[in-house]
């Protein structure tokens, strides 16, 4: 009996690791998985990125097959049933909703000795005893494992509030509302810390900030070397210019903000060349409604060189004006 091999059995398997890709782990267990023995092989040798957005049977099957393939997971619904400990090759891990006890008590190094980035849209009470394993010495250096090097969360959690003692082994931090005295809180607690990702909110009166200013006078951060800066701080820089007098040895610096004058970018430029000698990548934000010249701008300092001012379009035929360095 003559036996035809199909196309399909001659494509090299390079080929089938790039179409995989491409195609979600619900429609790779349901449609491909089990088609023959080499296909279930090359799709059992893959890493999968998973999105549980519903709790349905075909989710959870597909879920719990693919569970030591796993590097990627997005939580956007609970499941009460989901055990991390079945993750063990997990290394990002996207939390939208609320996890049980036994799972925020999961997240350590001995079941998910991978993880290196954790990521909290909101954030509870309930998700502080996380902070105890995370920022523990024993979680990162007793063990001598890499683990946890970015963590993201909503807000400043008050486990920081009541914490004395430096955090250890976390490189990047990313917050999505803050203040200043946050900002300084984190600095000095996370002595370590390369990278720091910010929405900055201005809750703080004149008084308060020029306090925080003389308690540290010549505090300097010695790690610190990337700054992604959103300033929602009623159109002002002040609370940035107190920041980068923190950090001598920044090397990266982002800001986006609105409505900076003529004044705030001689200021800017001022702060930058005078607290952050090093630097020497500055990519920039600024929506405007009073347009600068910005061949004056890039008299100020070497790094405003790369400023361009762009025009761009909103629905009904609204536009605004950007000051910025990326091609929007």
């Amino acid at each position: 009996m003559n036996y035809t091999i199909s196309q399909l059995e001659i494509f090299p398997d390079e080929l089938f690791l790039d179409l995989f890709s491409y195609i979600s782990p619900i429609d790779l267990y349901y449609a491909w998985h089990g088609l023959n023995c080499r296909i279930s092989a090359i799709i059992r040798s893959i890493q999968i990125s998973f999105d549980l957005i519903e709790n349905s049977n075909e989710n959870i099957r597909a879920l719990d097959y693919f569970s030591t393939q796993i590097v990627f997971l997005r939580l956007s619904v609970s499941n009460e049933s989901l055990d991390f400990r079945k993750l063990p090759n997990l290394c990002s891990l996207i939390i939208d909703t609320k996890l049980t006890k036994k799972q925020l008590d999961s997240v350590q190094p001995s079941y998910l000795p991978h993880l290196k980035r954790l990521n909290f849209s909101k954030w509870s009470k309930n998700e502080e005893i996380l902070n105890e394993i995370i920022f523990s010495r024993h979680s990162s250096n007793e063990q001598n494992i890499p683990w946890l090097k970015v963590y993201h969360l909503p807000k400043l959690p008050s486990y920081f509030l009541t914490n004395i003692s430096q955090l250890s082994h976390i490189q990047t931090m990313i917050f999505d509302r803050v203040t200043s005295c946050d900002i300084n809180l984190i600095l000095h607690l996370q002595p370590t810390l390369c990278r720091l990702k910010v929405t900055v909110v201005r809750w703080m009166s004149e008084d308060m900030m020029l306090t925080v200013s003389l308690n540290n006078k010549n505090f300097q951060h010695q790690y610190l070397i990337h700054l992604h800066a959103t300033m929602n701080t009623c159109n002002r820089l002040d609370d940035l210019y107190l920041l980068l007098s923190y950090l001598p040895f920044l090397r990266s610096l982002y800001i986006a903000c609105d409505n900076l004058t003529i004044t705030d970018f001689e200021q800017l430029a001022y702060v930058i060349m005078t607290c952050t000698p090093q630097l020497n990548s500055f990519n920039c934000s600024f929506k405007q409604t009073c347009i600068e010249p910005i061949e004056k701008l890039h008299c100020m300092s070497p790094l405003f060189r790369h400023m361009k001012l762009r025009r761009v379009e909103w629905g009904g035929g609204w536009h605004y004006h950007c000051i910025t360095t990326e091609n929007l």
